[in-house]
């Protein structure tokens, strides 16, 4: 959540020439869904989507939580996963009042809850107070070594 997925996903796959997918838009309405199904509904809308999107190539942009799930880490197995992330108060000046974004009252105990698995699913890349072509840069390099 505000770590620059989205950005940093479709400049990559525009740089290597492939399609990029946010995994909340494939979703749908995020907000929307959290209002009437919660957050397990929209997970397992999330389990679904992914699933979907893995038959094909490109980059995908994960949320925040896909990682936390087990089964979507063994949906996973075979892509390189590579975790963006910025220091709190980055994250929160990006998120702002988290117009969007159902979960963002809960930024640090998401973060806490988070870091060991996203620390086990792949290399950190710090997008903080960085030029995104070098973000990019350093994500398609990580790509290159683990493929």
């Amino acid at each position: 959540m505000g770590a620059g997925k989205s950005t940093v996903g479709r400049g990559l796959a525009e740089r290597v020439g492939v399609t990029f997918v946010d995994l909340d838009s494939a979703i749908g309405d995020v907000p929307a869904i959290f209002a009437a199904e919660g957050e397990s509904g929209f997970r397992a809308r999330e389990r679904a989507a992914l699933a979907r999107l893995v038959a094909g190539s490109g980059v995908i942009a994960l949320g925040g939580g896909t990682l936390v799930d087990t089964r979507n880490r063994t949906v996973l197995e075979g892509w390189t996963v590579v975790v963006l992330m910025a220091p709190r108060d980055v994250l929160a000046d990006r998120v702002g009042a988290g117009e969007g974004r159902p979960l963002a009252a809960q930024l640090d105990r998401l973060l806490a809850e988070r870091a060991d698995v996203w620390a086990r699913c792949g290399p950190l890349v710090q997008t903080g107070g960085r030029d995104i072509a070098a973000v990019i840069d350093e994500v398609l390099s990580l790509c290159r070594t683990n493929a």
